[in-house]
């Protein structure tokens, strides 16, 4: 299966447009106006998107698997961790507290050690899929895969509460674990939606060659309607939440997954935004919340501007962020080898800046 899927792509551009406004109206809408039953509603959306986000990344795990079967396993750990390692590094230099490395192993308080080693999407993205590399070099037939995934995400689940209160104080290894010391999306429980879209992903390419597009999507709106009723019946800690998002995020699924063999100028706007939605990612959270580079919205309008003035900024960092993607989209399709030496020599810099800076 060499295609790329659509579904995918435009799940993930709905998450990209959902996490800007998100982010925005979070960080400089005045503290009123987000009692407002409008500002509740874009909340909730805002919440699906690290899920979509890792049950994307879940199903490019599974469809990878199938197209890479046949090949080494030596071959196969080369490109995930090719892939992957770019990932973390960004992750992790989203938090760097300092842009010096004689700075951060000098200087570094307590606080900013924590604050560096925090858990987002990324590193729980390559976290998680590294850590899934390592079982499936063991694991093959396809049935194992989808049974003992089952089983641990629902380990990963029941334990969340426990893993909480066990851990007292931050460091690497815990701060990937739980959000008690400011990890966003740590492991426990949202490794778990990455392992659902792996599921998904192997039961999709099952189905998928046997079954009309119509007919699958009917399929898949009513899972997520099963999984959204069963959220208001469930009580246990973290399986409400769980099985209410992927109820959502499985319905919405269906709405795109007719649009997979058509096309059109706005469908494969959002098509390429979906692929480009990882630097869409890192570009709009440097301008939102700063990095150690830069100052962003947070530092000058902390939660003080009104309704309209948080919406318009929100609505230009979306249009400036889907314009970024579209652009360096086609650029780097145009001009391969001139975009790789124009991102291998930022990358340069940047290394060069941190290692040598003061």
């Amino acid at each position: 299966m060499e295609e790329r899927f659509k579904f995918l792509d435009l799940l993930k551009a709905y998450a990209v447009v959902m996490m800007i406004q998100g982010h925005t109206l979070s960080a400089v809408l005045e503290p009123e106006a987000k009692q407002t039953f409008f500002y509740q509603f874009l909340h909730i959306l805002r919440g699906l998107t690290a899920p979509a986000f890792l049950i994307a990344s879940g199903c490019g795990l599974a469809f990878s698997l199938c197209r890479m079967k046949n090949q080494k396993t030596q071959d196969i750990l080369k490109k995930r961790i090719t892939r992957i390692l770019p990932i973390l590094i960004a992750g992790y230099f989203l938090h760097l507290p300092r842009f010096s490395l004689y700075q951060l192993l000098t200087q570094t308080s307590g606080e900013e050690i924590a604050q560096l080693f925090q858990c987002d999407i990324l590193q729980t993205i390559g976290w998680t899929i590294l850590i899934l590399q390592v079982f499936l070099i063991f694991i093959k037939e396809k049935r194992i895969i989808i049974s003992s995934s089952i089983i641990v995400l629902l380990l990963i689940l029941y334990f969340t509460p426990a893993v909480n209160r066990s851990i007292s104080s931050p460091n690497f290894l815990t701060q990937l674990l739980t959000t008690k010391f400011g990890s966003g999306f740590p492991l426990f429980p949202f490794s778990a939606y990455l392992i659902f879209g792996l599921i998904f992903g192997l039961v999709f390419n099952e189905f998928y060659a046997r079954i009309e597009i119509r007919r699958l999507s009917i399929l898949i709106f009513i899972s997520g309607i099963i999984f959204f009723v069963f959220s208001f019946l469930i009580k246990l800690e973290n399986f409400n939440l769980f099985y209410f998002r992927t109820g959502l995020l499985l319905m919405l699924i269906s709405l795109f997954l007719p649009f997979e063999h058509k096309s059109g100028k706005v469908l494969d706007f959002f098509v390429i935004i979906g692929q480009e939605s990882f630097l869409i990612y890192i570009f709009h959270l440097v301008i939102v919340y700063g990095s150690a580079l830069n100052k962003g919205f947070v530092y000058y309008w902390k939660e003080e501007l009104d309704t309209f003035t948080s919406t318009m900024l929100a609505l230009g960092l979306i249009y400036l962020m889907l314009l970024l993607g579209y652009v360096w989209h086609h650029f780097k399709n145009r001009k391969p080898v001139v975009s790789k030496v124009l991102r291998n020599t930022l990358f340069a810099l940047l290394f060069v800046e941190f290692v040598t800076n003061l």
